[in-house]
């Protein structure tokens, strides 16, 4: 027995901009430099939000102060502290053990002549060297003002490039509702990048209702993105925003204002739409930016529909699997013998193991589902274990209505399905159950297949029993094992049937 399973990685650790203002960390020696420099930047703003500063005096204090805030923006390091090359190492400290390529590293020192300044630039990961005596206020501010483009450019570029991997990495798997959220989310936070200044990015479905007050966010990117989800769209929004939604919602259009964006995006199998907002916006959009957001809303609805309409279709089925699953029991109930070889050992194991009549009865009648899909799940066993095949997940969402009927018997299928490779000593997959963690009626229905599987194959009863105790606490539980050992006679019996 064997399959494959992919596991999500760990999600990588993203740098954000800042809200409110840039952090500004100043590592030199001489206590003057830090207040004239502050006194130099002290008007500083750069798309709204002024500095931050943090001040460190030596290269050990330097390295806390770099591992404390990541964010940091630009750090103005001094070469000579207690050390010549203090501020080299300090430099090197932040690129390779800590691994930050975002912050701007502006080299500063009052004797360029103990770090020449192409060997520096060459030997270390620096933006910029500028020495004290030619630094005045308005070169300061120049430079400060390019490395805060710089850094706001590349961790745009970053969040793009998170952007681009959620899409991807949900592109493979379309057909579940989580991945699209997750899609839809990756969508979302690559527009908010794409366009820049906003400070927050909201998408909200309106679902079933026609009614707009019951849009619900489903993507977030931005300030309180997580607080924000699942929450309706209105709470959400600025106060100076509300009056709009509504027009925009009726008119299924995009309105511009002052420092937000409302655009509906309309769709083809519910009442209403979606509706992406863009708030808190720094400038004005340009006409490629508008194009962008106009090309969003008409096309990521046509995506989010499609999984709506698997939706609709997963609750039919659903609703047809619970009736019907209430006429399998009658059948089986009634004509045990003109079941198959399966049936008929699933239902001698269960009543083997004095099982309740209603458990032994629902047991054989998920029998019936679960050794037609089982045929169609075992075409995924030799797979790679590190890829997901389309064949892999048109069958799981085959046997999605199965979980969502409203059936015990559907139910007990389902998990059966699920557990199908889990073992009695806990080195299944794919949660490495143990022991009785593991559903009774998926033992069953597992055990009941193998042995039918066996039953087919040139082996007498000796043979058979000593294959089955080869799988004693490894595979299955003893006591299963020892029902079918007790009654080997009548159930090979009925696995030829």
């Amino acid at each position: 027995m064997n399959n494959q399973f992919l596991f999500a990685d760990e999600p990588a650790k993203q740098q954000e901009l800042p809200q409110e203002s840039w952090k500004i960390l100043i590592v030199d020696d001489e206590p003057e430099v830090h207040a004239v420099t502050k006194l130099a930047l002290s008007d500083f703003s750069f798309l709204g939000r002024g500095l931050e500063f943090h001040s460190a005096y030596s290269g050990e204090e330097a390295r806390e102060l770099a591992t404390k805030h990541p964010d940091a923006a630009i750090i103005l390091l001094d070469v000579v502290m207690e050390t010549d090359d203090a501020g080299l190492h300090v430099a090197k400290f932040i690129r390779e053990e800590l691994g930050n390529r975002f912050t701007r590293i502006i080299l500063r020192t009052g004797q360029p002549g103990q770090a020449p300044e192409r060997t520096v630039i060459v030997n270390y990961d620096i933006n910029d060297y500028k020495s004290k005596t030619e630094l005045t206020a308005q070169k300061l501010f120049t430079a400060v003002m390019s490395s805060l483009r710089s850094y706001r450019d590349i961790i745009s570029i970053d969040h793009s490039r998170h952007g681009l991997e959620k899409i991807i990495a949900a592109s493979t798997n379309l057909f579940a509702l989580q991945s699209m959220d997750h899609f839809v989310d990756g969508l979302v936070q690559q527009l908010s990048w794409v366009i820049g200044g906003a400070r927050q990015t909201l998408y909200a479905a309106a679902g079933r209702s026609a009614n707009p007050e019951q849009m619900v966010i489903r993507a977030a990117y931005g300030e309180d993105a997580d607080q924000l989800l699942n929450q309706q769209i209105k709470a959400a929004l600025p106060k100076n925003v509300l009056p709009e939604v509504d027009k925009v919602i009726r008119s299924h259009g995009i309105f511009y204002g002052e420092d937000f964006v409302l655009a509906y995006c309309p769709s083809q199998c519910r009442p209403q739409g979606a509706l992406l907002c863009l708030t808190g916006l720094t400038r004005v959009l340009s006409d490629s930016e508008k194009e962008l957001l106009q090309l969003f809303a008409d096309n990521v609805q046509l995506a989010h529909d499609n999984v709506t309409c698997l939706q609709d279709t997963d609750e039919l089925l659903a609703g047809i699997v619970g009736r019907l699953m209430v006429l399998e029991q009658e059948k089986v109930a009634q004509s045990l013998r003109s079941q198959s070889g399966f049936v008929q050992v699933t239902h001698a194991l269960a009543s083997a193991l004095d099982l309740s009549p209603t458990r032994i009865q629902q047991t054989a009648t998920a029998a019936t589902l679960y050794e037609r899909a089982e045929k169609l799940f075992a075409v995924m066993d030799g797979q790679p274990a590190t890829k997901v095949s389309p064949c892999q997940e048109r069958l799981k969402r085959a046997v999605r209505p199965l979980n969502m009927a409203d059936s015990d018997i559907s139910q007990i299928a389902y998990r059966a399905l699920n557990e199908r490779l889990e073992r009695w000593d806990g080195l299944g997959l794919p949660a490495g159950k143990q022991g009785s963690a593991i559903a009774t009626e998926s033992q069953v229905l597992v055990l009941a297949f193998h042995f039918c599987q066996l039953a087919q194959q040139p082996m007498d009863d000796a043979a058979l029993i000593q294959r089955l105790n080869e799988e004693r606490e490894r595979h299955f539980a003893p006591g299963l094992l020892e029902a079918v050992a007790n009654n080997l006679t009548k159930m090979r019996g009925l696995a030829k049937a």
